[in-house]
């Protein structure tokens, strides 16, 4: 059967002759499409940047004081001079500052964060309260959004300072070397862009 299909082909050669080019034609116009070279001009992207901001881990012993009464303070400084750069500046649409603190010294402690511009001027703060439980972990979270007026703040931003303080004891018993617990703290800045051709 397939002999004789095959030959009934050879013998026609003029149809296939006529037919392949027809396909040909039918394959090439088929695949393409009017493409808009203007689309280019409106493209738009808007990437997501993830980095780590400030962290710190620090046992019990760390908070050594004599009565037990007295308010500890620890203090970092941090320069973010990359929101002088004119890309970040002109694209940036939003940011989050991520924080995470697990305290499992049995104290309260605060966290505040400090901007500052670059003539000194305090421009935004916040704080984060944990609570202990013991000397059981206990996390707390606090996530800062700068949108609108406060992005504004935050591009104005050349140095964060992040200070400490950990509250007197309700016993009175201070902490010493053999103190058991710890305070560590792990946080992220997210930053959303907007980046239009």
């Amino acid at each position: 059967m397939l002999d004789l299909t095959i030959q009934k082909l050879k013998s026609k050669p003029s149809m296939i002759k006529k037919i392949i080019p027809l396909l040909l034609l039918f394959v090439i116009t088929s695949c393409v499409k009017d493409v808009d070279f203007e689309q280019a001009e409106d493209l738009s992207i808007s990437p997501i940047v993830e980095s780590s901001l400030i962290f710190f881990n620090f046992p019990a012993s760390e908070f050594s004081e004599p009565t037990g009464t007295a308010i500890v303070t620890v203090s970092d400084d941090l320069e973010l001079d990359v929101f002088n750069e004119e890309f970040i500046r002109d694209n940036l649409i939003r940011a989050e500052f991520f924080f995470e603190v697990t305290n499992s010294i049995d104290r309260n402690f605060r966290a505040d964060v400090i901007l500052y511009d670059e003539n000194n001027q305090v421009v935004h703060t916040f704080n984060i309260d944990t609570t202990p439980n013991g000397n059981t972990e206990v996390v707390t979270t606090h996530t800062e959004v700068f949108e609108d007026a406060s992005l504004e703040q935050l591009k104005n931003t050349v140095r964060l300072e992040l200070i400490l303080n950990m509250f007197p004891s309700p016993t009175g018993i201070p902490l010493n070397q053999n103190s058991q617990g710890i305070i560590k703290m792990r946080s992220k800045a997210t930053l959303f862009f907007q980046i239009d051709s």
